[in-house]
């Protein structure tokens, strides 16, 4: 049995495959940069790759969003079991970014040091945005909503 995916779960599924490649190379600069300098990690230079890694992406996602809208311009893009999936999803997601949010602000109150407040964010976030995207690709391939 085939599947036609629509826009918003094609996008779903691009946002969630840039998203992992840009975490993950995240995580690899600065696993290497923390072995071969021989420091800890919260002793590398992760400002650069931090910002790096989430400008590329979202600018990478930017240009797949609008390369697919352009290719579907004048038709119909979300309908109403587009809209019910995509609000199952950010209601999934929104826990995990909430508890980033949450830990990032008892660990400032805790005088963390900024490494680490940083990270916690950065995962977290990614962990809901996951989650959500998980959920998106999941009611579109169980057939809920």
């Amino acid at each position: 049995m085939t599947h036609d995916m629509s826009f918003e779960e094609r996008q779903t599924a691009a946002g969630l495959a840039v998203g992992i490649v840009a975490v993950t190379a995240y995580v690899a600069i600065i696993a290497a940069r923390s072995l071969t300098d021989d420091v800890a990690l919260s002793e590398v230079a992760w400002q650069g790759p931090l910002l790096a890694c989430v400008g590329v992406g979202a600018a990478v996602y930017a240009l797949i969003y609008v390369s697919m809208r352009l290719r579907q311009r004048g038709e119909t893009l979300v309908d109403e079991r587009d809209e019910r999936i995509r609000s199952i999803g950010e209601e999934a997601g929104a826990s995990l970014t909430g508890i980033a949010v949450l830990a990032a602000l008892i660990m400032l109150a805790l005088d963390v040091d900024t490494f680490w407040v940083a990270n916690v964010l950065l995962v977290l976030s990614f962990a809901g945005a996951v989650l959500q995207s998980a959920t998106v690709l999941g009611a579109y391939r169980g057939g809920a909503a």
